[in-house]
């Protein structure tokens, strides 16, 4: 199993403040490769709508989505960034970062600090609104079974999405 105080890291005085050696990015980048990279298409969702409810998305969008069949991409490029984007036939969404270092992200019009992590072999990526008034969130992804798990949380909702590895052909 894979676990980040596994690795060499150094702390600072800070221990929120984790710094990984270059030793460390590189065992976890091949842990992802191993086990995320590649196209995965939604399979079911669990309380999806009501994730989307809690996010404050209108009925309206809340059902195009449920009724969208997203595929999910996973790559890592050369400089250490993961990419994460997902597709439908009406929206993406993207996120790209480096392990350890905070980004920002659109999220429907609401700027986010997304701060990813990786913990047990799961990549989980905590969003921080700008704004007060919008509610954090979870995104919490791993491989369990063969399939890619992803759950959400918002409030006191949680959601799953299940996704199955799609053919390189495809």
């Amino acid at each position: 199993m894979f676990v980040l105080n596994f690795f060499l890291m150094t702390r600072t005085a800070n221990l929120n403040n984790i710094k990984l050696t270059r030793f460390g990015v590189l065992q976890i980048m091949d842990e992802i490769k191993n086990k995320f990279v590649g196209k995965w298409k939604l399979d079911r969702s669990e309380r999806f709508e009501d994730f989307l409810r809690e996010c404050g998305v209108n009925f309206f969008a809340r059902k195009m989505a449920g009724m969208a069949s997203p595929v999910s991409e996973i790559s890592v490029k050369e400089d250490d960034k993961v990419h994460i984007s997902m597709v439908t036939s009406f929206m993406t969404q993207e996120d790209c970062f480096k392990l350890g270092e905070e980004f920002e992200k659109d999220m429907r019009g609401n700027k986010m600090v997304g701060k990813p992590s990786v913990v047990d072999g799961k990549i989980i990526i905590e969003y921080t609104p700008t704004d007060p008034s919008i509610k954090p969130q979870k995104v919490t992804r791993e491989v369990i079974n063969g399939e890619l798990v992803q759950t959400m949380e918002i409030g006191d909702v949680t959601c799953k999405r299940f996704m199955k590895r799609m053919d390189s052909e495809v």
